[in-house]
């Protein structure tokens, strides 16, 4: 078999940068990532939540704290992970914060603070690492969004607000960056079984009725299929895939 086949999913040889990597669907695509190959460094604010992980992900997997809205420490925490850890040829943005108000009730400080995590601190962590990877003319970064960015969901304005700012993101710095052999996607998940989709829905009851009657497949997502989908996305076997959005939702956004 062509050597092309038999490696088209292989992530050897690559360190993987995931922010919020520490639980949820960050800590599912860095178990995924791994189990690909990869290098991989989670980080986070909460250095026992990442100390954990690494326990339970192996040896593969390594973590440093840091704060993502911290957008000026950026380009010194890239600096660090490449220095360190030998390169940094795929990010995963994944660091999230939920608000979950009606419209009227959001403060601008809500507002903010949400921003400051989906997307100034996506954006600064990816301007950081766009130099490394144009020096190896080659990388891949990945932006999570949400169904809130396809749907008209209630009580998560701010949320569906950032999440939307994503894609724009993605399709925006894929324009910017892909002569330079960096390919920029984004994945929106359905509704996944992690402990953020269960504080949003667990008190209410008619909200997760809905989901699954607009599910056709009848279940939440697992976390690990945000991962694979994320290995896809960075593998060799997605080389010609760039500026687009993944869902990957059991058919939400189709059904009815």
């Amino acid at each position: 078999m062509d050597a092309f086949f038999e490696q088209a999913f292989d992530l050897s040889g690559q360190v993987a940068l995931v922010t919020g990597g520490g639980s949820g669907l960050g800590y599912a695509t860095a178990k995924c990532l791994a189990a690909a190959g990869a290098k991989v460094v989670i980080t986070g604010r909460r250095e026992e939540v990442l100390a954990k992980a690494c326990q339970e992900l192996g040896s593969r997997v390594c973590y440093y704290v840091h704060d993502v809205t911290d957008t000026d420490a950026a380009p010194t925490f890239i600096a660090r992970v490449v220095d360190e850890q030998g390169g940094c040829d795929i990010l995963v943005n994944n660091a999230g914060r939920h608000c979950k108000k009606p419209v009227e009730e959001i403060t601008m400080q809500d507002f903010r603070d949400v921003m400051d995590v989906h997307l100034y601190g996506s954006f600064a962590l990816s301007q950081a690492v766009i130099p490394y990877m144009r020096a190896k003319k080659r990388g891949s970064i990945l932006f999570i969004s949400s169904m809130s960015a396809l749907l008209g969901m209630t009580r998560v304005c701010v949320y569906g607000s950032a999440k939307s700012a994503l894609m724009g993101l993605t399709r925006c710095m894929a324009g910017d960056v892909s002569a330079d052999g960096i390919r920029v996607n984004a994945i929106i998940p359905g509704f996944i079984d992690t402990p953020m989709f269960h504080q949003a829905v667990d008190s209410d009851l008619p909200r997760q009725q809905k989901i699954l009657e607009h599910t056709p497949m009848g279940s939440y997502g697992r976390p690990e299929d945000i991962g694979w989908a994320a290995v896809y996305l960075c593998s060799n076997a997605a080389s010609f895939v760039n500026g687009t959005s993944l869902t990957v939702d059991g058919g939400c956004a189709i059904g009815f």
